[in-house]
């Protein structure tokens, strides 16, 4: 097993589901060029004083020339990069849909500060954090959450790469993670509060959170759909990060993680039968992966066995219709706050319609 195969292993079979990959240092000062000509204004990433002359609105641009005039370059910088790590388990066309995002943080705002106060808004809908950064996510801290419902419920191994930036600074806002205690899997998320995936109050404040040493300018930080993260409280000096999310589009990975041979047939029920049996091999030591195996008995209409297996993936006691909600995001491709009450009643309907590129479409993809 390579060492960045290794690294996915320990990624999805360990307590801790993050690792690193050093950047080379040309590929930094290309970056931080990038996003110093995004900013229309010269500073230093690496001195305090530079970064916190810098104002809402040179984060703003920052983020806009990020996603626009200058994404193809970013692109053009990371997609070798990130292709170098993922080729050890995903396909090349897993990386077709490469983004580049801005992930910056602000500095605690006063009401004197700006002509009005800035309120923390309610998200009704994932889609909005796709847009460019408003000013009430760029002055508030990012609450605890996973991203699976982020990603439309597609894989628990939708993979975030995370660029800090600028220096880890007890004044900075920075992004955390959480181990977990036991197992891996889903923590409930409240529906009402913040936004649509923030985990339960009650769950995360006992969480023991830390910023990871490897995550620094430098390095690729590596996470999971389903590693526990936020961010902690915004202070004085603003934060410059950047990432990119990709989804894969087969479970073909788990062959590659776990050395174990595909033998899949013409035959769609044999698949489904052998898949079951491959994935229950893997589930002994990740157990993230009973969201896959619940979806795969979901799609047989072996729905005693799906909920079954669902449950042995959450961390915590979910509702039935809660549990059926996110078969409909994993048949459909859809982040849970768009999920509908029809939506869920048609995971029962024989004739249901995969969506493309949702986890049941990766599923079919796997035999091919």
């Amino acid at each position: 097993m390579g060492n960045i195969t290794k690294k996915f292993h320990n990624l999805i079979t360990k307590k801790n589901r993050n690792f690193s990959v050093d950047l080379d240092s040309s590929s930094v000062s290309e970056i931080n060029k990038l996003v110093n000509l995004s900013s229309e204004k010269k500073f230093n990433l690496k001195n305090k004083k530079n970064l916190k002359s810098l104002d809402l609105s040179d984060l703003k641009k920052i983020d806009q020339n990020i996603r626009g005039i200058y994404q193809k370059k970013l692109v053009r910088i990371l997609k070798p990069k990130i292709e170098k790590i993922t080729k050890h388990i995903f396909n090349d066309n897993e990386l077709s849909d490469f983004r580049v995002g801005g992930q910056c943080k602000y500095k605690k705002v006063y009401k004197s500060s700006v002509n009005k106060k800035i309120q923390y808004k309610k998200y009704k809908n994932l889609k909005e954090y796709n847009l460019p950064l408003t000013d009430e996510l760029l002055c508030f801290s990012t609450k605890p959450h996973q991203d699976l419902s982020n990603q439309g419920f597609r894989s628990t191994m939708s993979l975030i790469f995370y660029l800090q930036l600028t220096d880890h600074y007890n004044e900075t806002c920075l992004m955390q993670n959480a181990e977990f205690k036991n197992k891996s899997g889903l923590f409930d998320f409240d529906s009402d509060k913040h936004y649509p995936n923030a985990i339960k109050k009650k769950i995360s404040k006992n969480f023991k959170w830390y910023v990871p040493k490897s995550m620094k300018s430098g390095k690729i930080f590596v996470m999971d759909s389903i590693t526990p993260h936020n961010s902690n409280s915004v202070s004085s000096i603003p934060r410059l990060a950047i990432n990119v999310k990709i989804q894969p589009r087969s479970l073909n990975y788990i062959y590659k993680i776990f050395n174990l041979k595909k033998s899949f047939k013409n035959n769609l029920k044999f698949n489904f039968e052998r898949l079951e049996d491959d994935l229950q091999q893997c589930v002994i030591y990740s157990n993230s992966l009973n969201f896959e195996l619940a979806v795969l008995y979901c799609m047989q209409r072996k729905f005693d066995k799906a909920f079954e297996t669902f449950n042995k993936f959450t961390l915590s006691k979910f509702p039935i219709i809660k549990i059926e909600k996110i078969f409909a995001g994993a048949l459909l491709r859809k982040t849970f706050e768009t999920i509908t009450i029809n939506d869920a009643r048609n995971i029962y309907n024989k004739n249901i319609k995969y969506a493309d590129l949702s986890c049941a479409d990766s599923i079919l993809r796997t035999f091919k």
